[in-house]
């Protein structure tokens, strides 16, 4: 009976630790309408810069919302 009362403790401490660790929020899937040739000019311009395009326009937002 000791185990099993050991593992309840364990168990309920560990579900209080994870409550508190900070939830990491995933990214979301979006889907826009883009002009392919302006698409196309920019994937080649990351590609260039051997960058993925799909991080250069989370930076581009980002910087943006920073000079807001």
């Amino acid at each position: 009976m000791k185990d099993a009362t050991k593992q309840i403790q364990w168990l309920e401490s560990m579900r209080d630790l994870n409550s508190k660790i900070k939830k990491v929020k995933k990214s979301k899937l979006i889907t826009m309408k883009i002009d392919p040739d302006l698409l196309d000019a920019f994937r080649l311009k990351c590609e260039l810069e051997k960058r993925p395009y799909t991080t250069k326009i989370k930076e581009l937002i980002k910087e943006y919302l920073k000079n807001i």
